[in-house]
């Protein structure tokens, strides 16, 4: 048995509705996306959603729709995905990293006031793995000092916490479409926001700074971050098993959290029973790389979590975030995703207790 370290699921129906789009010529952004979007929006509950080529543009996009500009300081996690970061960076702005929580790798919200200086504009929580940052708190230092909130739902579409859905709880909120997400369209994003003006300013960025290319008129700047009808067709499909697959991850979890007994290995704690959603299982062992070869032989394949972001030299970072490099340095993603079988997870199970006779 060889067991990869994600497998999602798509179905003939994903495939007869992108066909369908072409042969209906619903090729570029149009009306397949405005019903995509619709969608999206209403399972969360918001005004308005607006697709994008992808999570990391999302986050672009919505720092540009709030007038983030070159020179603002944006705080964000120093252990998250580097997209985050990169985000403000593509546009001049200056990602300021905050060290983590100890138990899990979320932005530590005690630490944000001090990196706050007169240049600050944002903060940029990330739902990493659909855990919940602590909203309510990042909020009250946002409030105090007038900056905007954009959420990194990247990975927490469908994940909640007591106030409701990650991702609704700011001033825009930002997700992923891509191949390891929850659901997919390949690739792609959305950003979801209840503020009128935001929405009109995204929908003006993502078309070059217009409103009708069809009778131009220049409004403000912007860019070619279109979507596709084809993509859109995919995703709608993709939204009718959201549920099903937001269970099924939650399933895999729980098979993890019960059965793995080994010393030497700590799955990252996960609140499914309050509404986080765990798109992948993680874990923490501090003999990584030992496991990492022990799994390769056999046929399971294991994913190290990305280093802290300090180690990037494009962030020209001497700090210590001594939480985000323990995250670094001993996070594993076990086999996870919708499409993973029973067998395979038990498959990996067994060989994770047995690892150095331990049953």
């Amino acid at each position: 048995m060889k067991v990869s370290w994600w497998k999602t699921e798509l179905k003939n129906n994903e495939a007869e509705a992108a066909a369908n789009a072409v042969r209906n010529r619903h090729i570029s952004n149009g009306l397949v996306s405005e019903q995509f979007e619709k969608a999206f929006a209403e399972i969360l509950g918001v005004k308005y959603a607006v697709t994008a080529p992808c999570g990391t543009m999302a986050l672009v996009m919505s720092l540009l729709a709030h007038s983030i500009s070159v020179g603002d300081e944006i705080i964000l996690p120093a252990s998250t995905w580097i997209s985050t970061a990169h985000a403000p960076l593509l546009i001049g702005a200056k990602p300021v990293l905050v060290d983590v929580q100890r138990e899990r790798p979320l932005i530590d919200h005690h630490q944000i006031e001090a990196k706050i200086t007169e240049k600050t504009k944002a903060i940029i929580p990330v739902h990493i793995n659909g855990m919940s940052a602590d909203m309510g708190e990042i909020t009250k230092v946002a409030e105090k000092h007038g900056l905007i909130i954009i959420e990194d739902a990247c990975q927490a579409l469908l994940s909640k916490n007591k106030d409701g859905f990650l991702g609704t709880q700011s001033n825009a909120g930002c997700f992923s479409l891509g191949a390891t997400k929850l659901i997919t369209t390949g690739q792609g994003g959305m950003v979801v926001t209840d503020d009128a003006h935001v929405y009109r300013r995204l929908k003006l960025l993502k078309n070059n700074g217009m409103e009708d290319i069809n009778t131009p008129h220049y409004i403000q700047a912007g860019a070619n971050f279109k979507f596709s009808d084809i993509l859109a067709a995919v995703g709608l499909e993709q939204l009718k098993v959201l549920d099903e697959h937001a269970k099924r991850v939650k399933d895999i979890y729980m098979r993890y959290k019960l059965s793995i007994k080994t010393p030497h290995m700590s799955l990252i704690p996960a609140d499914v029973e309050n509404g986080e959603v765990p798109v992948y299982t993680e874990a923490l062992t501090e003999r990584r790389q030992e496991l990492l070869e022990y799994a390769k032989e056999r046929n399971i394949d294991l994913r190290v979590l990305p280093p802290g972001l300090r180690h990037a030299p494009q962030f020209e970072c001497n700090e210590s975030f001594p939480n985000a490099e323990k995250f670094g340095t001993e996070g594993l993603y076990l086999p996870s995703g919708p499409g993973q079988s029973d067998e395979g997870i038990d498959y990996v199970i067994e060989h994770i207790n047995a690892f150095e006779g331990i049953r």
